[in-house]
């Protein structure tokens, strides 16, 4: 319920979109039903139903993560602008609602710090965030220090 212009991206989970039907979405996915080309597009039910499994604020936690930022610096297309095509890669480990739960705790924790003081330290948090993540990609210690830049 955010509303703003073509300067600001929001990343919206597809069951969010479940039954609309529109010509930018049908650009990027397609329910079964729909006639047009269905070739290359993201079968629409079956993202839907990928993205119920993860908690959007388990996605904000990774997506903010030192991790992902290794991985979109060196896979974006542009040094100077971030697309939404880049984040669109941006490989999600696979995780059960209870390896999401610690993640999750933290994102409401620095949500409130920063809901009461938005110039709050959260530092702390964010670094534990970090080591969960890099839990969930299997990332070994020489990986983590190439993402960190040690």
């Amino acid at each position: 319920k955010l509303y703003h212009n073509h300067s600001a991206w929001s990343f919206v989970p597809w069951h969010a979109l479940s039954g609309i039907r529109n010509r930018s979405i049908k650009g990027q996915a397609r329910y079964l039903d729909e006639k047009l080309n269905n070739s290359g597009k993201l079968d629409r039910l079956q993202a839907e139903q990928t993205s119920r499994r993860f908690d959007i604020k388990f996605l904000l936690g990774l997506m903010n993560s030192t991790a992902a930022r290794g991985y979109l610096r060196s896979n974006r297309r542009s040094n100077i602008h971030l697309y939404p095509n880049d984040w669109k890669k941006l490989p999600i480990p696979e995780a059960d609602a209870e390896s999401q739960k610690p993640v999750v705790h933290l994102v409401d924790r620095i949500l409130q710090a920063k809901d009461a003081n938005p110039d709050a330290d959260t530092s702390d948090l964010e670094a534990e965030i970090d080591q969960l993540v890099y839990q969930l990609y299997g990332l070994t210690d020489e990986e983590i220090a190439a993402v960190e830049g040690r």
